[in-house]
């Protein structure tokens, strides 16, 4: 089958589960005898007067890259040109052209960041099968998480008025994606000239520091203070509401829309896209079936609990981890538990948490050095607020035969299962997870039971990359052979 693959950019220019999620599949399919193309809106080069495609393989997929598409993604800051995310003339231009050159029998769009939410519409007014996953919530929220400016899920129907004060950080151009592409092409120069690596990134870690694959004497490098961002460009509330209300027409096109976990589907359901669109088909990524199981021969004491990432921003639970580690010390529970927090930590809580005996900060660390990192601990802790799609990071866990202790909330109670693979934290702050910690703590027999009940089960916790080809063979056979919706 000829499949056009539509997403943001690829790595090392952006880094993340998503974007490693779509390459390997692509490449998966490729190698299963499938005619792999991959559409996306990626860099910005300087002196390029006008958007222009790029063309290049990689894994057997034939990439057709946007270089300067106008249209800007801001991440978790969000778009203050919310507009130009509906429609944008030239990149449909450059999307046409594509299907003209393909000639695809299936179009299967990631996610639309960087581009507008009308490439759907023109695969569908050309009677083209779509199909598209659903790992996250970009097309219904701006800042991507449905979580707002309070510190709050946001489940609204109208929620322009809150987007305005969620974006107010908001991208209103490209140019940070000119920072991206720097930041790209200096790993790839690094590893070409490794003796003049670290020149490289000193000269320019302010501006990349941030960046996948920065090395640590980019990372140490504080980035100068952000400009300060002017005043009194939002667009009116009415902008954003039809933002949403446009996207979910467009969604409501899709023939099969892949949510990747069950949260997701209820998610785009509650929020007004059509139930008879949406299936849950949970991800899966291949370095997984790679990580080798933990040995635990007896209850562990002191248990050695660990997050990765889950101390880095607000969504992800660094306000809960913090709580949760105060309420453990005053209870008495130092020194019967250690806390490894892997990844970055939110920098209002690194001195407090440095400063508590029972916890570590493992720093930041690559996917090759996960299985090692992961050898000696006991449970995970999956701590976000947000509404997580799904997280691979549990699935890491469970990969590891580590028992995941996790929020009642998102995709994460799909395989935090309770007596099965986990605990949950029904109330999703820090006085339930210290409250399960505790428990874990005093009843370390569940650890073992679980440990022992994970790596039994790893065959169905575990889904092959291959499998998964498999289950989207048949999604876009029957796809292709139903009729056509408009």
């Amino acid at each position: 089958m000829r499949i056009l693959h539509v997403g943001w950019g690829f790595t090392p220019w952006r880094g993340g589960g998503l974007i490693a999620y779509a390459e390997q599949l692509m490449a998966a399919q490729a190698a299963a005898g499938h005619d792999v193309s991959y559409f996306c809106a990626g860099r910005r080069v300087p002196l390029l007067r006008r958007p222009r495609v790029h063309r290049w393989r990689r894994d057997g997929v034939r990439v057709h890259e946007i270089l300067n598409c106008p249209v800007p993604h801001g991440g978790d800051t969000g778009t203050r040109v919310p507009d130009i995310e509906l429609g944008e003339p030239r990149s449909e231009r450059i999307f046409e052209q594509t299907l003209a050159r393909v000639r695809p029998q299936l179009v299967h769009v990631h996610e639309l960041a960087g581009l507008p939410s009308s490439l759907i519409d023109i695969a569908k007014d050309r009677g083209m099968p779509v199909v598209m996953t659903l790992q996250d919530y970009y097309l219904l929220c701006p800042t991507i998480k449905l979580y707002d400016h309070l510190g709050q899920v946001c489940h609204r129907r109208e929620p322009g008025a809150d987007c305005r004060v969620c974006c107010r950080d908001g991208a209103v151009d490209t140019s940070h994606h000119e920072t991206q592409t720097l930041g790209a092409a200096l790993v790839q120069l690094g590893e070409r000239h490794p003796a003049a690596r670290e020149r490289y990134w000193r000269h320019v870690a302010p501006r990349v520091a941030r960046l996948p694959g920065a090395p640590a004497v980019a990372r140490e490098r504080k980035a100068p203070p952000a400009p300060p961002v002017p005043v009194g460009i939002a667009p009116p509330a009415e902008v954003y509401d039809r933002r949403r209300h446009l996207n979910v027409a467009r969604l409501g096109r899709v023939d099969a829309l892949l949510a990747m976990s069950h949260r997701v589907a209820e998610i785009y359901t509650e929020l007004g896209v059509p139930a008879d669109r949406i299936r849950t088909l949970h991800l899966t990524l291949r370095h997984l079936g790679r990580l080798s199981p933990r040995s635990l021969a007896a209850a562990p004491a002191p248990v050695l609990f660990a997050a990765m990432n889950g101390a880095s921003s607000r969504q992800k639970g660094a306000e809960v981890v913090i709580d949760a580690v105060r309420r453990l010390e005053v209870a008495g529970y130092g020194g019967r538990y250690r806390l490894r927090l892997l990844g970055g930590v939110d920098d209002r809580y690194r001195a407090e948490l440095e400063a508590v005996p029972s916890v570590e900060l493992g720093g930041v660390f690559g996917q090759s050095e996960l299985d090692e990192l992961l050898d000696d601990v006991d449970v995970g802790i999956v701590p976000s607020v947000w509404e997580e799609a799904y997280g691979y990071v549990g699935v890491e866990f469970l990969a590891k035969g580590i028992p995941v202790l996790g929020n009642a909330i998102g995709g994460i109670p799909d395989y935090a299962r309770p007596g099965v693979t986990g605990w949950l934290n029904e109330r999703c702050d820090g006085e339930g997870l210290a409250e399960r910690m505790a428990h874990v703590v005093d009843h370390p027999d569940e650890v073992l039971a679980l440990h022992r009940g994970i790596v039994a089960r790893r065959a169905e916790l575990l889904k092959p990359l291959s499998r998964h080809v498999a289950e989207l063979d048949e999604v876009y056979a029957a796809i292709a052979a139903g009729p056509r919706t408009s």
